[in-house]
């Protein structure tokens, strides 16, 4: 077994176009990874590492690389955890992301970001029409037909969405657009917050043979509100039909077509099995379904990444470059068009082809991490001298916490209680059990002994007898590392935040050195290949005055 070591970032850059499988895995909190980090790194905040890891790297024997700010340790820290849970080929990055930097390489700013510049090439690529707020708005006004669909999930619609759109995510527009979309001859517009969804979701029904005129709405919501318009609150509107038996054997059939079309390879769960048994190499095996088809009848081994979700953010799931990834659902209709989509991204896709009664067949590989006891609940009232550590999100400390409880991530514990004896009573509020159980083994390890949990929400707190208070203004910003302020209130009436998160997504392509938009657009057809070039009425609805 290799020991964990240090490499330079020339040496990292150069693995990521190597054709081996590499997870460059970012361990600082969310706001950190989200103020700058290389473009095909995988965020894994350092207090839910033993937890996330073996899902985002399923393979032990998978080159992996950490990475920090190059002065908190965080990154040599997660590479011994690694190598105790059983990795074999780990690395740290030598001098973190301002190492990077400082080698010339450029660190990108906000989420998703390889997926969000990968919407940009398929926009450039197919020529995906687009119609501009104003018109939009004016259409809706002059009391046309239309159909104007939100791409997003339901509680992204609920907070906002454009005026009498309805919900359909882009991942099941295979498997219910048919539904709502009954007359060819009415336009079809797609929207989201930005711009990524609204592209991918019009080209997912132009891909699906729609005679329609599609179009993506031009900057989304964020768009809507800087052409002074008001966007509406608490929409229930969603496309919830499910197809009959006649309806899924049609898709099947449609499935099988398309995948043969788009070059999409189906596999078995023989075979499915023996990637998974494979320990050379990392095999993903995702369920593109909706979230109640998930929970209700989950896939033995699989993990949940709705269709659209994880084309929009595909680096939350997927963590390890060249690997294999498998999309199942029920018909494998939703699959392929993700897989598609995944393909043209330039990654490993296969779609699983088996009944839903084969999937109890699948070999579902044993997790890597060790269930962690649980902490006796804390004493009501608490000791005087009890030390009361709040592990929650920054953001739900400053809401609501016990006073005189110290907000803290878990990579900082050793220097807050470095001070403090060890038999003390040390009480922790959390709201994931994950962070909680690993803070706890951190604190046992450095010879605390005496923990307790205080569960519960401000609400019980206050019911119990604790003074609970709100701290709007601490943790600061600076101390907030968790917290993503990329652009944050862009949705919430600041439309020079829009301006500037707008700015950023268009502009990405631009930043994107020959290496990284080889391997973003690799796969991607060229103008002159794509099939779904725009119609007349497109161009006649789109341009109409």
């Amino acid at each position: 077994m290799r020991f964990p070591s240090p490499i330079s970032a020339s040496t990292a850059k150069a693995w990521l176009s190597d054709g081996q499988e590499l997870a460059l895995l970012d361990v600082r909190e969310a706001g950190e990874f989200a103020s700058g980090h290389p473009l095909f790194a995988t965020s894994l905040p350092f207090g839910l590492l033993e937890a996330r890891l073996p899902v985002l790297v399923p393979s032990t024997a998978c080159r992996m690389v950490f990475l920090d700010d190059g002065y908190s340790q965080r990154a040599e820290r997660a590479s011994e955890i690694a190598r105790r849970l059983g990795y074999q080929n780990v690395f740290f990055l030598d001098g973190g992301a301002t190492g990077w930097q400082r080698s010339g390489l450029s660190l990108f700013e906000g989420v998703f970001v390889p997926s969000k510049a990968f919407g940009e090439l398929v926009e450039e690529a197919f020529s995906v029409p687009h119609v501009s707020p104003e018109e939009l708005n004016r259409w809706q006004r002059e009391g046309r037909s239309l159909v104007l669909l939100d791409g997003r999930p339901r509680d992204e619609h609920r907070r906002m969405n454009i005026p009498g759109s309805i919900c359909l995510p882009n991942g099941d527009l295979a498997y219910r657009a048919s539904a709502v979309i009954t007359d060819p001859l009415i336009p079809v517009v797609v929207h989201c917050a930005g711009r990524t969804r609204s592209i991918i979701g019009a080209q997912i029904l132009r891909d699906l043979g729609f005679a329609n005129p599609i179009f993506a709405l031009q900057n989304g919501t964020q768009g809507w509100t800087l052409a002074g318009l008001d966007l509406e609150r608490g929409s229930d509107r969603a496309v919830e039909e499910i197809p009959d038996e006649q309806g899924k054997a049609e898709m099947r059939a449609k499935a099988r077509a398309l995948g043969e079309a788009w070059q999409v390879s189906f596999i078995d769960v023989a075979a499915l099995n023996a990637w998974l048994g494979d320990g050379l190499r990392t095999t993903y095996l995702l369920d593109v379904r909706g979230d109640a088809e998930f929970h209700n009848h989950p896939i033995e081994g699989a993990t949940h990444a709705a269709g659209g979700q994880l084309i929009q953010s595909t680096d939350q799931w997927v963590a390890v470059r060249r690997a294999r990834i498998v999309l199942a659902d029920d018909t494998g209709l939703r699959a392929v068009v993700v897989a598609r989509y995944l393909k043209m991204m330039g990654l490993d896709c296969h779609v699983l082809a088996a009944s839903e009664e084969a999937w109890g067949d699948i070999v579902s590989p044993r997790p890597l991490h060790p269930a962690m006891p649980e902490l006796p609940r804390a004493p009501v009232p608490l000791p005087r001298d009890a030390i009361v550590l709040d592990v929650r999100s920054s953001m739900a400390y400053r809401s609501a916490h016990i006073s005189g409880a110290q907000w803290v991530l878990r990579h900082q514990l050793s220097e807050r209680l470095k001070h403090v004896e060890k038999a003390a009573l040390v009480v922790l509020c959390a709201d994931d059990s994950d962070v909680l159980a690993l803070v706890a083994s951190d604190l046992r390890a450095d010879g605390f002994c005496n923990l307790a949990e205080l569960s519960g929400t401000a609400a019980s707190w206050r019911e119990a007898g604790f003074e609970v208070v709100s701290t709007p203004e601490q943790p600061s910003d600076a101390q907030a590392l968790d917290f993503v302020f990329f652009t944050h209130d862009r949705h919430s009436g600041n439309l020079e935040a829009a301006r500037r998160y707008l700015s950023w997504e268009t502009g990405l392509v631009g930043r994107l050195d020959a290496a990284e938009k080889l391997e973003l657009s690799r796969c991607l057809p060229t103008r002159t290949e794509s099939f779904a070039m725009p119609r007349q009425s497109e161009k006649r609805l789109s341009n109409a005055g």
